[in-house]
């Protein structure tokens, strides 16, 4: 008689489901709000853009982070796309703990007026073999 290497029954890992890795949610209302009202980094991006966000000192202050609880430590990750002109948000970026920062594309609307872009090497080839062909 053959001994099987494994039991026909199943065990309670096997029947337990896989759980998949849970999705990133993105940030709350009250996370994005806490940044506007308490951001004391302003990085200027051009264009009237401002990027906003909140320094570790900041972060450190339960007044700030308290509210917040479980997701205050992703105030670190979040930072805001502000237009100063339209006095709105452009853009939530949101950059997961060890990922390079996002690339940000800054376009100044004076500089572009004045003609001062020009176009580089890989642009022109980009162009060359992806032209518009009408």
């Amino acid at each position: 008689m053959a001994v099987l290497a494994y039991p026909k029954s199943r065990t309670a890992a096997q029947t337990r489901k896989i759980s998949k890795p849970a999705e990133r949610r993105p940030p709350s209302g009250d996370l994005i709000n806490t940044i506007l009202q308490y951001a004391d980094q302003q990085q200027a991006m051009g264009g009237g853009r401002v990027r906003l966000s909140l320094s570790a000192r900041r972060i450190a202050d339960p007044v700030i982070s308290g509210p917040l609880g479980r997701e205050a430590g992703r105030l670190h990750e979040v930072s805001i796309l502000w237009d100063e002109r339209e006095d709105q948000i452009v853009r939530i970026i949101d950059e997961p703990r060890g990922a390079a920062p996002p690339a940000v594309l800054v376009f100044d609307e004076a500089a572009a007026e004045e003609g001062a872009f020009e176009l580089t090497a890989a642009a022109l080839d980009y162009l060359e073999r992806h032209g518009d062909a009408s």
